[in-house]
């Protein structure tokens, strides 16, 4: 399956925007989005991916993510 299946919808565009962004351009830039825990918690995650290429394809992706508190998510949401 894929991944967005645990994004928030209202936050979906703009993580898919930022996904077609790091294939254009190898990073994605800073993504703030909800993701759903096992718990069916929603949780504020901030991320940057980048694409790392092996004979001029792309071969993987390195993604850095860490956990916003509900404050931050909300202060990222009204900017």
């Amino acid at each position: 399956g894929s991944g967005y299946q645990f994004v928030h919808a209202a936050d979906m565009m703009y993580c898919a925007e930022n996904h077609v962004k790091m294939m254009k351009t190898g990073e994605s830039g800073l993504t703030v989005f909800r993701l759903l825990t096992k718990k069916g918690v929603w949780v504020w995650v901030q991320a940057n991916a980048r694409l790392v290429y092996k004979g001029g394809q792309p071969d993987f992706i390195i993604a850095r993510q860490r956990a916003l508190s509900n404050e931050e998510g909300e202060e990222h949401l009204r900017q």
